[in-house]
């Protein structure tokens, strides 16, 4: 509140100094190309939109149309308060929150807010280094700027390494505040929400250009845009003929603005007065300066009376997106110890021959998985492993010692029995066991297994080889035993999925049927995996497997 009378005070005076019959002059003047300014306007948002979509992995319900409503939306409650980011971004999420879950588009967000933020950086180190070379600044400005500038190429560095490297800060900072007594209910009942979501964030973090460039392309549109528009207003209300590097130049001022000042509502008063100032050290006088930001604020409520209007009639699904659920469905993925004996993945030793090398691929496999599931939202992630000597393997793979479930019985069928009883007897309603050789398994195979749940139903993925790479039941009624689903299964057959079928009927359930989808178990499978990471347009999964095998098929090919 009081910035933002401070900057309603700035507002008076710098109108004042401009004088208002010079400002209303430049306004009437600018006349239709206004619309013009209101279309690039929206362009922004539309090239911001593209790019959170980008930040996205796998299949989603979302579209352009949405996705530009929820930006509008988010920025118009960041501007309205002087919560800003806070505010804005979960609103965002939010507003989204019916097509898919904010367990996926919030980190998504995230991350695409970061490559914003660097490109933003760039802009604003690049604007004002020209800046300083096209006058001579006081060496007090030259200090000032260079230290805010430095710091803030240390913050986004900082958080870059953070992820790139998958520092759990979160997850840090809770164990800490929890062991010294700090918070504890806030972290209790928002803490695996928080590690989720960091989660996901190290997940769908770039590491590979052919994500990270189209996004990198679109954040530098969007300031090209801003460009563009600046360039617009200028070369019509000034006498002066502008120049592009003008017009970057005060871009680069009104992003430092932005960033500096995001606290203040629509930085009333800041963007006039800062560009007043700069407007007349180029010489186009401060009248033009403050109506370039008046103009350019013109614009912004244009798009804010937008952004209420879809508020008002879509409104925010507040109750769907903070209610507190009960994560009583068990994601759970049947999972052999990467370590040990018997090494993983026999069957593919025609095509790697060395044992450490399937150990490491079974490692990505895993890590993928895990890194799948762990964005399906309403569920928690377990893991149910074989027994190993050391448990030490569980990080190696983005799991938690308390996320692991030891397999219990002889052979497959008994194991599976077992991880449905266990799970149940801890209090889960449902149980869906998925395999741990599925790196590129569609997230949205999974969301509909989770939507079909229902009483008596067995659902079942069958797999291209004759057998099912998942299967999911609901907790039988009191009164009821659990299925008999394992027995007399010709299991490794292209029988096993019949089998169960059949099974599934003689105990009276009915059976519901995912797509069909492909084990990298054998050769045949994996030339599979490798046709669809040729496909880099359909495949943005499993960068983990990507990277393992495009290094072992190197090795063995040197």
């Amino acid at each position: 509140m009081i910035a933002g009378l401070i900057g309603l005070c700035l507002l008076g005076f710098f109108v004042h100094r401009a004088g208002i019959n010079s400002i209303t002059q430049n306004i009437f003047q600018l006349g239709w190309a206004f619309l013009v300014v209101v279309a690039l306007g929206g362009l922004r948002f539309l090239v911001r939109a593209a790019a959170w979509i980008r930040c996205l992995e796998g299949n989603h319900s979302l579209s352009l149309s949405n996705v530009f409503q929820a930006m509008i939306v988010g920025d118009t409650l960041g501007n309205l308060t002087p919560f800003s980011l806070i505010i804005s971004e979960p609103t965002k999420a939010i507003f989204l929150s019916k097509q898919e879950p904010i367990s996926r588009t919030l980190p998504a967000l995230a991350v695409e807010n970061f490559l914003y933020t660097v490109s933003a950086l760039l802009v604003i180190i690049t604007g004002l280094l020209s800046f300083f070379l096209m006058f001579q600044l006081p060496e007090r400005l030259w200090l000032t700027s260079t230290i805010i500038l430095c710091v803030l190429i240390f913050v986004v560095s900082l958080i870059h390494w953070l992820i790139w490297n998958q520092v759990h800060i979160v997850h840090t900072t809770m164990e800490w505040l929890r062991e010294h007594g700090v918070a504890r209910r806030l972290i209790s009942k928002f803490g695996i929400q928080l590690k989720e979501i960091e989660k996901t964030i190290h997940s769908l973090y770039p590491r590979t250009w052919s994500r990270l460039l189209p996004v990198a392309i679109l954040e530098l549109f969007f300031h090209v845009l801003a460009i563009i528009e600046i360039f617009l207003i200028l070369y019509v209300i000034s006498d002066q003929t502008p120049t592009l590097l003008d017009a970057f130049i005060l871009e680069s001022t009104n992003r430092f603005i932005a960033v500096v000042f995001k606290f203040v509502p629509m930085r009333i008063g800041i963007d006039e007065a800062g560009t007043g100032l700069l407007a007349e050290f180029l010489n186009f006088g401060t009248s033009v300066g403050v109506t370039l930001a008046l103009v350019r604020k013109g614009r912004m409520l244009v798009w804010m009376c937008a952004g209420i209007a879809s508020l008002v009639r879509r409104g925010l699904p507040l109750n769907q997106s903070f209610r507190t659920k009960t994560q009583s469905i068990a994601l759970t993925i049947m999972a052999r110890a990467p370590i040990g004996s018997p090494a993983p993945k026999t069957r593919l030793s025609d095509a790697i021959k060395e044992t450490s090398d399937r150990r490491r691929l079974y490692t990505a496999f895993l890590k993928d998985t895990v890194a799948i599931c762990r964005t399906v939202t309403g569920t928690t992630l377990c893991l149910a492993h074989t027994s190993s000597e050391s448990n030490e393997w569980f990080s190696s793979v983005n799991i938690e010692s308390h996320e692991a479930l030891p397999q219990r019985g002889k052979h497959l069928g008994e194991r599976q029995h077992n991880v449905f009883l266990d799970l149940f007897a801890a209090g889960f309603k449902a149980v869906v066991l998925v395999g741990s050789d599925l790196p590129t398994l569609p997230r949205s195979y999974l969301n509909k297994a989770v939507e079909k749940l229902q009483q008596n139903t067995v659902i079942l993925g069958p797999s291209s080889d004759g057998g099912y790479y998942l299967i999911a039941l609901t907790l039988p009624e009191p009164d009821a035993n659990m299925p008999d689903l394992f027995s007399d299964i010709r299991w490794s057959t292209e029988f096993a999925l019949e089998d169960t079928k059949a099974a599934a009927v003689r105990a009276g359930y009915q059976v519901t049927l995912l797509p069909e989808w492909y084990d990298v178990d054998d050769a045949k499978g994996l030339q599979k995996l490798q046709r669809e990471f040729k496909d880099s347009a359909k495949t943005t999964a499993a960068h983990e497997t990507k990277k393992v095998l495009k290094q072992i098929l190197q090795n063995q090919d040197s």
